[in-house]
């Protein structure tokens, strides 16, 4: 009898450490939140501040440059740079895709990045906002774009 008692001693003890290990883990894995709503990306202005895929990082010299807003009525309106555009976008709960993107045709100053955030933005597929900033992810791992919220311009200047 006290082989069977000690036991299953044993045995509830091993389950009882399992269970709080278990949640342990669980509590600590939480960390920060990804929101996946599109009411945490719509109608505010985002900059770009950065690019990682498998093969480069790219920090955005001037986010203030780069701007991305997407408006309730479904278009999305940006600067490349020197340039100005948008076009049309769709949004589910952490997708996100976008239509032709069109814009000015202005000749943007030597390092210039905007041709590389238009192609960038036309091949998002999923988003998600993580302790205040946007991520827009590309297809297949290929890809992050990372944003910060824009600040508003100061009054008197465009």
């Amino acid at each position: 009898v006290s082989f069977f008692a000690d036991t299953a001693c044993r045995a509830l003890a091993g389950v009882t450490v399992l269970l709080l290990c278990a949640g342990c883990a669980t509590a600590g894995s939480q960390g920060a939140k990804r929101d996946r709503a599109p009411a945490a990306v719509v109608g505010k202005v985002w900059q770009w501040e950065s690019f990682v895929s498998p093969v480069e990082t790219i920090e955005v010299p001037a986010p203030e440059r780069y701007l991305l807003e997407l408006l309730p009525d479904g278009k999305a309106r940006a600067r490349f740079d020197c340039n100005r555009g948008g076009g049309a976008y769709r949004i589910a709960e952490g997708q996100l895709g976008f239509g032709a993107l069109v814009s000015t045709r202005m000749g943007c100053p030597p390092g210039s990045l905007g041709g590389r955030f238009s192609q960038e933005l036309g091949r998002v597929t999923t988003f998600f906002v993580e302790d205040g900033k946007l991520y827009l992810e590309l297809p297949v791992d290929s890809g992050t774009l990372r944003f910060g919220l824009a600040r508003a311009p100061s009054k008197g200047r465009k």
